[in-house]
């Protein structure tokens, strides 16, 4: 998995030196771009008794810097999100999920315990979230004041898909639609292959088995 890794590592950072289309186009304004703040966020949630657990991040950013999370905030329950994704995710101070330039493609290693299987997600961030991420919007709660959408929420659900927003100040989060997105499981995998803190299989517990009696998987829509 180290050989595989590093040879993606080098080759990502030779592809975006070089100015060689990705899937964002050939767009670079967020290469080298300050951020207005010292730093961003990224909190990773599941549904309501559907849990889910990150093993790992690995992370590109303008800064040309890949960056290897094996140490992340804990993946916690959307408490609301039954059924569907609440609107109001949530977010939380992280403590490790932390980026220092605008994020180019994050590759995320999770366990679904509700699916009893590992995901690898790679996502390719648009110039319509960069530009979010950079834009101070008004503080309707604060008048005279500004924010940044700088708090990253993804939400991590049956069938492995994923889904990704931006905080919005304690309004209804923002859903942001990736330039790309890919999911990857078993023999697939690549950066995550044999990442797992489920080596022994997957147990439900707590509340899981009595909430889905009875529920079609996927148990909602996600």
């Amino acid at each position: 998995m180290a050989a595989v890794l590093m040879v993606m590592l080098l080759s990502g950072c030779h592809d975006r030196r070089a100015g060689v289309k990705t899937p964002l186009g050939d767009g670079v304004e967020q290469w080298g771009k300050k951020l207005p703040y010292d730093h961003w966020e990224f909190n990773f949630f599941h549904p309501n008794n559907l849990p889910a657990l990150v093993t790992m991040v690995y992370l590109e950013d303008g800064d040309i810097r890949e960056s290897i999370f094996r140490r992340l905030d804990p993946t916690e329950p959307s408490q609301s999100s039954v059924g569907t994704w609440s609107q109001r995710v949530g977010g939380f101070p992280a403590n490790f999920n932390i980026g220092k330039a605008l994020p180019v493609r994050m590759t995320v290693c999770w366990d679904s315990i509700i699916d009893n299987k590992a995901y690898e997600t790679e996502i390719w961030f648009s110039r319509e979230t960069w530009q979010q991420m950079t834009t101070p919007y008004p503080d309707t709660y604060h008048p005279g004041k500004t924010y940044y959408r700088n708090n990253m929420l993804i939400g991590l659900a049956p069938g492995g898909i994923v889904r990704v927003w931006l905080e919005d100040n304690g309004d209804p989060a923002i859903l942001q639609h990736p330039a790309r997105q890919l999911i990857l499981t078993g023999g697939e995998m690549l950066i995550c292959k044999g990442v797992t803190k489920h080596p022994n299989g997957y147990v439900y517990y707590g509340n899981t088995p009595e909430f889905i009696k009875g529920k079609t998987y996927p148990y909602g829509e996600w």
